[in-house]
């Protein structure tokens, strides 16, 4: 990526010619093109102008050497010159594996490149062209069908009705049954996705498509929804058991579903609208906007004719491939939320060379993937974006398994990704078993089987199995090698720790490093408990047997703990990030969770104890005053919490309900980790040097925290702090456009305020660059790990 800071100065002429080098014939192109837009800055991705543009390899050195005197972010030409130094950025594999350990990271780097193929294009036809409703599959010839739809061609209900619906799309009874459930409807019910809206005889009701118009047919109306709107009363005033809102104000002339600007506003949650009235459309989300070359459609891509693939960035064979995506036509406002995936571009020009590992990146079946996108209702939920007023992407709030989407998204734009599962050395199973989490227990459906409404990690781990199930029946790759080199990722609290015996063999990735075996549950939450026993004829008796009894939760030879998505405005504050160093005079810190309300963990059994037990002992032994030690929660510690953590030299990492991505947040803004869990590894502590800039203390001898640290001496101090800096860039994703973006945001930030250079802290030359980010790092370790997983290394 050429990222340019647009002025008036570098349209003039004297700088079209100060390069004299072959790499000047593309310095004019870029020029017009910036001075054609508005002041601001200008973002051109090789992806979207090379198909105008052609780069040779000497203005890719260009491109380089733009970005590595302004530390990887936008660049001012005129003041290029004046730039201090920054540190180099890696060159030989020794420099680039530094503080790793054994010997996985040189043989990335060591790799001879080949040549890019061009990718491989289906031409396989489906049954009736899925009905005009879903995604043709032109590899292999299979319909993925959406929400509400089913059967080989689409053609068949398959539908999610709202809890006690009757076959009328209406509710059996107000006051037949009186449970509650998030899908219980007092208007008509979306019988595709379980969506209840004001019923058809209000001013502001749903109304269906008439019966008889073809498949898919939109309503007349969509209507106002009545998601977490539910009765509290009837129309004669009597108590409805499972509702909150009083009749009038939902039914009422002044209520929701009849008044222009009603007395009551029911909360608009629902994907694709915005508004107080839940009028106005918007963009949803799905994985990568599908790349720009099909419609979204709460989380399905509905691929325009000829594209496919769960992103639809792949072309059916026979058929042109010139065509310019949506966001550089018809939908700009796409074009920060697509990241243009390398693999799919015929011929290859961003990266007309590859290296391995060859990663194929499945379409699941709906049923395990776009299917709970769907059925999600809530915008905020399984993504780490959104769009709002007049399409703007926006940042979700905090999503502690946004890693889900980031990830999948990721393979997919990841020049490692490969359309060829025959030559694949991996294959990524993107299952949303966290956004399962989020949708898990609203109604029967999504379960496996329907009947068991079990724990959510019985749930997801179900799900996974029957992932398993549907790629041995419909392809070989699976069986090849029993599943080792198939990747899967289980972000929740507990990771791994209860997946079925037969799909263990694979590659996990979680955040939840837990070594020890036997192992039972430490959640505080019933719901997310694996604990919990269920028999049923689906998985041949008792699952504990089948799953969490056969296997640890993390296996270091197989799995790899990784880091938790976190976006730079996170960390805006880290000198990593070009941020001025602060003295770091909080001595030990840590803000979170500690469960301290009356009733709330009467066991302590939430965080092991740790962060209660310390907390207390802060408190007994004045901690704040002694020490400037923080050690609380929001409403005990203030202050901005990247502020905090760059001023802090020391910072608490402790488990939560599981994983708690305490030490990124304390890597990232260069505070040295305190680890505190035992037999349970932290993120990258398998392939990096975690002791040369971590502590970790066991938990018996945790209440002597402060006299452990106390008695580290200045160097020791010095030496992990200046190790954090040759690690940081390890624990941030830099794989999805928006993150990219975010990053030279910030850093741009910095440098503005600091008279246009970015200040040469240690560590600081990798901001805004992807160069051995996280997922760098896991691609490293994957290659490492090929002739284990395929069974050809060497036996002594």
């Amino acid at each position: 990526m050429v990222t340019l800071c647009c002025s008036q100065q570098i349209t003039s002429q004297p700088q079209a010619k100060m390069a004299p080098s072959p790499a000047a014939k593309l310095l004019p192109v870029l020029l017009l093109a910036v001075a054609a837009l508005p002041r601001g800055r200008a973002v051109f991705n090789s992806e979207e102008l090379l198909p105008y543009v052609e780069l040779d390899e000497a203005a890719e050195q260009l491109q380089r050497s733009l970005l590595q005197s302004s530390g990887g972010t936008s660049l001012n030409l005129s003041e290029a010159a004046r730039a201090p130094a920054l540190p180099p950025l890696p060159q030989t594999p020794e420099e680039h594996c530094a503080l790793t350990i054994g010997s996985w990271c040189g043989p990335y780097y060591r790799q001879t490149p080949t040549q890019r193929p061009p990718p491989k294009r289906g031409n396989t036809p489906c049954p009736n062209d899925c009905s005009g409703l879903g995604q043709c599959q032109y590899d292999f010839g299979i319909c993925y069908c959406p929400a509400g739809y089913g059967g080989a061609d689409c053609s068949q209900p398959r539908k999610r009705p709202c809890w006690r619906m009757n076959s009328d799309k209406r509710d059996l009874g107000w006051h037949d049954f009186t449970e509650w459930s998030h899908s219980r409807c007092a208007g008509i019910c979306d019988d595709d996705i379980a969506m209840c809206y004001c019923p058809p005889e209000t001013k502001y009701g749903r109304i269906e498509a008439p019966p008889g118009s073809p498949l898919g047919t939109p309503p007349v109306r969509a209507g106002r929804p009545l998601y977490w709107c539910q009765p509290s009363t009837d129309e004669f005033g009597n108590k409805v058991m499972w509702g909150a809102v009083k009749y009038e104000d939902l039914f009422g002339r002044e209520g929701w579903c009849n008044a222009d600007v009603p007395s009551f506003m029911c909360p608009c949650r629902i994907d694709g609208r915005i508004g107080s009235l839940c009028n106005i459309a918007v963009e949803m989300f799905c994985v990568n906007q599908c790349s720009g070359r099909g419609d979204c459609d709460q989380g399905f891509c509905r691929c325009h004719e000829g594209w496919y693939g769960h992103d639809c960035s792949r072309r059916r064979a026979g058929l042109p491939v010139n065509t310019p995506p949506d966001y550089l036509g018809s939908k700009p406002w796409l074009e920060p939320a697509v990241t243009p995936p390398v693999a799919a571009e015929d011929p290859p020009r961003t990266k007309p060379q590859r290296i391995r590992p060859y990663v194929y990146v499945y379409d699941v079946n709906p049923e395990f993937s776009s299917d709970i996108l769907q059925y999600r209702i809530e915008r905020g939920h399984c993504s780490y974006r959104q769009f709002q007023h007049s399409n703007l992407t926006s940042w979700i709030g905090y999503n502690a398994y946004s890693l889900e989407s980031v990830l999948h998204e990721t393979f997919l734009a990841s020049e490692h990704r490969t359309f060829d599962p025959e030559e694949a050395d991996y294959f990524y199973v993107p299952i949303m078993w966290a956004c399962l989490f989020d949708v898990y227990g609203w109604n029967p459906i999504p379960r496996w089987p329907k009947e068991i409404h079990g724990p959510r990690p019985y749930g997801a781990a179900m799900m996974q199995r029957e992932t398993m199930r549907w790629l041995n029946a419909t392809f070989p790759w699976f069986a090849r090698r029993g599943g080792r080199d198939h990747i899967w990722l289980t972000a929740t609290d507990e990771g791994a720790c209860c997946v079925f015996k037969d799909v263990w063999p694979g590659i996990f990735l979680s955040h939840w490093g837990r070594t020890e075996f036997p192992h039972t549950s430490g959640s505080q939450y019933h719901a997310d408990n694996y604990g919990s026993g269920i028999s049923h004829r689906a998985h041949d008796g008792e699952w504990l047997d089948l799953t969490s009894r056969t296997h640890a939760c993390f296996d270091p030879k197989k799995d790899l703990v990784v880091p938790a998505f976190k976006r730079a405005a996170h960390f805006q504050s880290s000198p990593y990030v070009g941020a001025p160093p602060v003295e770091r005079d909080v001595f030990l810190f840590f803000r979170g969770d500690l469960r301290l309300a009356p009733g709330q963990d009467p066991d302590c059994k939430y965080s092991r104890c740790i962060r209660q037990r310390l907390y207390n002992r802060s408190l007994a032994e004045n901690w704040r005053e002694k020490y400037n030690v923080l050690l609380g929660d929001m409403a005990t510690v203030h202050g901005d919490y990247s502020s905090l953590l760059s001023r802090s030299l020391f910072c608490l990492v402790a488990p939560g309900d599981g994983w708690s991505p305490r030490l990124e947040d304390a890597v990232l803004h260069g505070c040295i980790p305190v680890i505190i869990m035992d037999q349970v590894q932290a993120v990258f502590e398998s392939i990096l040097d975690m002791p040369s800039f971590s502590v970790r203390i066991e938990q018996k001898d945790m209440l002597s925290i402060i006299s452990i640290l106390k008695a580290l001496s200045a160097d020791q101090i010095q030496k992990m702090q200046d190790n954090l800096a040759k690690v940081w860039f390890r624990y941030r994703y830099l794989g999805v456009k928006m993150a990219i973006r975010d990053e030279e945001h910030v850093v741009s930030v910095h440098r503005e305020r600091n008279g246009g250079f970015l200040r040469p802290n240690p560590g600081v030359q990798y901001a805004g660059n992807t160069v051995d980010d996280a997922f760098s790092t896991l691609m490293q370790w994957l290659y490492a790990r090929i002739p284990e997983v395929h069974g050809t290394a060497a036996r002594t």
